[in-house]
């Protein structure tokens, strides 16, 4: 019988998981603050709509967390990398389900 080994520190799924939800809404403001800082917040997400580029933008805030999961598998915390996937297949959902919507 194989021993395991120990898991490393913060290599739990529930680690990838809140990085994973946390990483795009901040890319998504860090988008808006480098774009469109001139306007509001609210002006930028009601000319993103009428654009039709609301989801793109949204989609673009995602892509951090393929960073975010690659750093977890080459420092081996596989369990942490699993939480971002289901993340971001969470987020993906959300974009989707957005599109049809606006």
């Amino acid at each position: 019988m194989e021993e395991q080994k120990p898991r490393k520190k913060a290599d739990e799924p529930l680690t990838g998981w809140v990085t994973g939800l946390i990483l795009p809404p901040l890319t998504f403001f860090l988008i808006w603050y480098i774009w469109a800082s001139h306007r509001t917040f609210g002006e930028f997400i009601t000319t993103a709509i009428k654009a039709n580029v609301l989801t793109k933008f949204l989609s673009l805030a995602v892509l951090p967390n393929l960073l975010l999961f690659f750093i977890f598998i080459w420092s081996k915390r596989d369990f942490a990398a699993k939480g971002v996937l289901y993340a971001t297949f969470v987020t993906a959902l959300v974009i989707v389900a957005l599109k049809f919507i606006l």
